[in-house]
């Protein structure tokens, strides 16, 4: 099979995939595609159709592969191991040498692919929803200083060493999604605010925090930039999992994080 570059007339092509991903949320805008996720796509192409797809982004010594798909009609034939192989291929031509996702936990097919290509669990994802009044009592709890802040790209290096993430993801955020405010406690604390990411749902992607009351500073200070009915909030530590799911939030997807070497 031929790996390809996105080209932008690929936007019609490209929504199959999208449909494929099972997501709740619609396909980017056209012209939000070309310009922002084109340049970070391939194809795996044979005969003139297109057979499979990736979304992946090179953050300094990290890759972060953001969707895989095979189409219906090329699965069970080895389709999916090219893939990762001309997805790893471009990772390590960008000097990533380390590669992570995101997985649904369930999906055991797609876990057995990207064992197979090296890499282990990391560590669990958790994406919950709350309801806006959940919201408000939990965020009523806050008490003490906390200096909740507008992240500037100064901040951005001491963030990303802080929690995890790789060098320019924070960039990459704030670009495509320049309309969408992200916020900070110190450096141990970030959520980006997605005000508009479904009708009536704000999306907290990611929501990190180091303790439920600095947690709460975070959530008061976002439920003043978004009016939304609900929150659905992106989770990677436990204790805040809990925090919210005891203040009413209601599980939604259970991930893993996947990591390996390059």
């Amino acid at each position: 099979m031929e790996v390809r570059a996105a080209r932008p007339e690929d936007y019609d092509a490209f929504i199959p995939f999208w449909a494929q991903l099972g997501l709740e949320q619609g396909p980017p805008p056209r012209e939000r595609w070309v310009e922002h996720l084109a340049p970070s796509t391939i194809f795996l192409e044979e005969g003139g159709r297109l057979a499979a797809y990736n979304l992946s982004f090179a953050f300094g010594a990290r890759g972060d592969v953001r969707q895989v798909v095979v189409d219906r009609a090329f699965r069970r034939r080895g389709v999916g191991k090219q893939l990762m192989a001309a997805v790893a291929a471009k990772l390590r031509a960008a000097g990533c040498r380390e590669w992570r996702l995101e997985v649904v936990a369930g999906n055991a097919a797609a876990i057995a692919l990207y064992r197979a290509v090296g890499m282990r669990p990391l560590r669990d994802l958790h994406a919950v929803k709350i309801a806006r009044a959940d919201a408000e009592a939990f965020a009523a709890t806050a008490s003490g200083p906390r200096r909740v802040e507008p992240v500037t790209a100064d901040d951005d290096p001491a963030l990303e060493a802080a929690l995890d993430l790789g060098a320019g993801q924070l960039a990459r955020w704030r670009t495509y999604r320049a309309h969408c405010p992200m916020i900070r406690v110190g450096h141990d604390a970030v959520t980006h605010v997605w005000h508009d990411f479904m009708p009536g749902c704000a999306l907290l992607f990611p929501f990190v925090a180091p303790d439920a009351q600095t947690a709460a500073h975070l959530l008061a200070t976002t439920l003043t930039l978004a009016k939304a009915d609900r929150f659905e909030l992106a989770l990677c530590q436990p204790h805040l999992h809990a925090a919210l799911v005891a203040a009413g939030a209601v599980d939604h997807e259970h991930q893993l994080e996947m990591a390996g070497p390059l």
